[in-house]
């Protein structure tokens, strides 16, 4: 029987426990570290984390890690290493190099070595990769401190590109911060769902997949298929698990901007989701949940990306439509409760919510802050 993997997913920073609560649900515990949570997993658990992790960004395979203070090193200790057990001969390995703190720092030859050593393992150099290429074996080796970790992505590429999203409208969240916003509100298959800001309608999205028990790389090739590793009666076992379930509760999302929501429609298209979500071209305050409160399900979650008044190139004050947020989400029933990420977290307190921070991380060069709250007691 094979040995688990010592493995890492990482993930954007601020969401280290989130995954941790995914990985774990899994049935893969593991530490929460900065940038991720290692964790050990064998190729059937990596398969299923590769494909139902929605908050990390890259699985990472830990090959080998050892201290190394030359370049001739590195390469006679890397040409140790079983490559062929790992790669495949007719997949360019594509090596990527990073390096701190070490005698060994200059990353361009740092790579050069790697892959002169994994060619020499296949008594052949790698085929070369293609600049637009994205099928190929990621290798990733670290310097730090004069010690050397190479790694393996499970994936071609990242995680948070689901595979549904060719159409985007103006400033785009990320889909592992779409779900990791909705992680944080709590939201539940059984709750309602609305977002007022939707854009290209990634919560949404997301939302939808989470109520209907959707894996979210489904739309990617399996994972570990461009490897040596690839197991596909571990595969087919994993894909063969039971279909969606049907949604409890609707799904909302509306936008000002038709041309968002056109997108919004294509991209839900795209993930299997659109007959789940109730897409609206409206302003928020023009919503029907939001106009008249007592339209709206009992029970709710109102996840949203405002506009940040940043990236967008909006003029003007935006405190009046967090004002008018907050006054709206507010008279929802006693059973919603609110997410909201923002660049500016002034600018979310002046929606009167009672929000707390869930976590701050980084998106488009931006600092940004979820933020989660629900009505008090009684």
């Amino acid at each position: 029987m094979q040995q688990p993997f010592a493995a890492f997913a990482s993930c954007q920073p601020g969401l280290e426990p989130l995954l941790a609560g995914e990985l774990a649900a899994l049935g893969l515990p593991g530490e929460a570290q900065p940038g991720g949570v290692a964790f050990a997993a064998d190729v059937p658990a990596l398969l299923r984390g590769c494909r139902w992790l929605g908050t990390a960004s890259h699985v990472l395979l830990r090959l080998a890690e050892f201290p190394c203070r030359a370049l001739g090193e590195l390469e006679r200790k890397a040409g140790l290493l079983p490559w062929p057990r790992w790669l495949r001969g007719d997949v360019p390995a594509a090596v990527h190099a990073t390096a701190r703190s070490s005698r060994v720092y200059h990353s361009g030859a740092i790579e050069q070595r790697v892959a002169r050593a994994i060619g020499a393992a296949f008594a052949a150099p790698m085929p070369e990769l293609a600049p637009a290429a994205e099928t190929a074996a990621r290798v990733h080796v670290r310097f730090h401190r004069d010690r050397c970790t190479i790694s393996l992505d499970a994936t071609c590429t990242p995680l948070h590109r689901r595979g549904y999203r060719l159409d985007a409208a103006s400033a785009p969240l990320r889909e592992d911060l779409a779900h990791a916003l909705l992680l944080a509100g709590r939201f539940s298959g059984h709750d309602a769902l609305l977002d007022p800001f939707c854009g290209s309608g990634t919560i949404a999205i997301e939302a939808a997949g989470l109520a209907l028990g959707l894996p979210p790389g489904r739309l990617r090739p399996p994972p570990l298929a461009h490897l040596a590793l690839f197991d596909a009666g571990a595969w087919a076992a994993e894909t063969a698990r039971p279909g969606p379930r049907s949604t409890p509760a609707p799904v909302v999302a509306s936008d000002r901007d038709a041309g968002a929501i056109e997108a919004a429609r294509d991209n839900a298209g795209r993930a299997g989701v659109a007959a789940a979500i109730e897409f609206h071209v409206a302003a928020f305050t023009a919503h029907p949940w939001l106009q008249d409160p007592g339209t709206a399900p009992a029970r709710g979650l109102l996840a949203t990306n405002p506009p940040f008044g940043v990236r967008l190139g909006r003029g003007g004050d935006l405190a009046p439509l967090y004002q008018t947020l907050g006054h709206r989400a507010a008279k929802l029933p006693a059973g919603w409760r609110w997410a909201v990420l923002a660049h500016d977290v002034r600018l979310a307190r002046r929606t009167g919510l009672p929000l707390r921070a869930a976590f701050t991380t980084r998106h488009g060069g931006l600092s940004v802050t979820a933020l989660a709250g629900a009505p008090p007691p009684g």
